[in-house]
């Protein structure tokens, strides 16, 4: 096991077996249950930040995450390589009836516990807020200095260099529509509408951030991946992710966005900012991007047609959610939140993409 040595030395546990799950793992040791998660190294200047996220939400009586297992040194976390390490006592885990409904009432209580949080400007260098349209640019232009290199590079070009490429004018556009689609949607303004309904939010939000054990209810985990950032990133978040592991399920999607709107609910001007965000290839660009920083030689050790066949089916099933996510809302929510037509013209269309299935329901 990788991490044996560590937990062993930082820890003193010893380890007897390993599963992963979302961004963590579960450790069954010698002392128990136990949660492991990783984070970049950098995240390790964030201790400030969290700490005080996690006075204010316990001054409010809102929920909070788990208490993190000391090391025997007393510190919260162990620099290992490039990664952070941190680990929670395990629970006697329970799952809710109707998962989505509780998961969303579960991240609404925990943006309203920070809906008053003081001290943001203390803390600017993991702040996001307002400033994805800049964001979402860099990471387009790096899509684009990576199309450059391959250009004047005089190199193999890979099977995966090749899909990449391929791929370029449709990804690259569907970025570009997303920022212009949150400048249509006013992204400015509902920035500056949402501040009192929530300012802390996750890198990435997954479900599994959020455990329940039998007797206490739900808990957070995760703190290290903590931005300062409006609440539709992570609801628009939890939508990618379940997407991408279940392609379009609108009941899901239903039960989520009302547990949520049953604690607090949303603007009508955040489905459009949500809706932006869903159409943003993150999880493309940040491949592109780990891709580009490999040497020659490292590239040729790449799975690449494991990377297509995930980063093609992620963006086929973001396809028929985007199809799909705008008349699911306004059907649901009576909430106009405009389409792109591009996504889905037919297929004698010049284009490198098409959405056939959409284009023929």
């Amino acid at each position: 096991m990788e991490y044996q040595t560590i937990l062993q030395e930082a820890y003193g546990l010893s380890l007897a077996s390993y599963s992963r799950r979302g961004y963590g793992a579960q450790l069954k040791t010698d002392q128990g249950l136990f949660y492991l998660y990783e984070a970049p190294a950098a995240y390790k200047y964030k201790s400030k930040f969290i700490e005080k996220v996690r006075k204010h939400l316990s001054a409010q009586n809102a929920l909070k995450p788990l208490a993190l297992v000391k090391t025997l040194k007393g510190q919260q976390h162990v620099v290992h390589d490039d990664q952070i390490l941190y680990v929670y006592r395990g629970l006697r885990e329970a799952v809710p009836e109707n998962h989505a409904f509780k998961c969303g009432q579960v991240l609404a209580y925990f943006h309203q516990g920070t809906g008053s949080f003081k001290g943001d400007k203390l803390f600017l260098p993991y702040s996001s807020l307002g400033s994805w349209p800049a964001m979402w640019r860099k990471k387009l232009r790096q899509y684009e200095g990576y199309r450059d290199d391959m250009d004047e590079w005089d190199l193999e070009i890979t099977p995966f260099d090749e899909y990449l490429l391929t791929s370029y004018t449709y990804v690259h556009q569907l970025g570009e529509t997303a920022v212009q689609y949150l400048y249509h949607a006013e992204y400015d303004k509902v920035v500056k509408e949402t501040a009192a309904c929530g300012k802390v939010a996750y890198q990435n939000f997954e479900q599994d951030y959020i455990l329940w054990d039998e007797e206490r209810g739900a808990h957070l985990t995760g703190e290290w991946n903590w931005v300062l950032d409006m609440r539709s990133r992570d609801i628009g978040q939890w939508i990618k992710a379940e997407v991408k592991r279940n392609g379009w399920e609108e009941e899901q999607v239903a039960s989520f966005l009302d547990g949520y709107n049953s604690v607090t609910p949303l603007l009508e001007s955040e489905y459009a900012v949500i809706y932006g965000l869903m159409l943003y290839p993150g999880r493309f660009l940040k491949v592109v991007e780990a891709y580009r920083e490999l040497s020659a030689e490292e590239k040729k050790e790449v799975d690449g047609s494991g990377w297509q066949e995930q980063l093609e089916g992620e963006l086929t099933k973001m396809e028929e959610a985007l199809f799909r996510y705008p008349v699911f809302i306004h059907q649901r929510y009576g909430v106009t939140v405009p389409q792109i037509d591009w996504l889905w013209r037919p297929e004698d269309d010049e284009t490198s993409r098409v959405r056939d299935e959409a284009s023929s329901e």
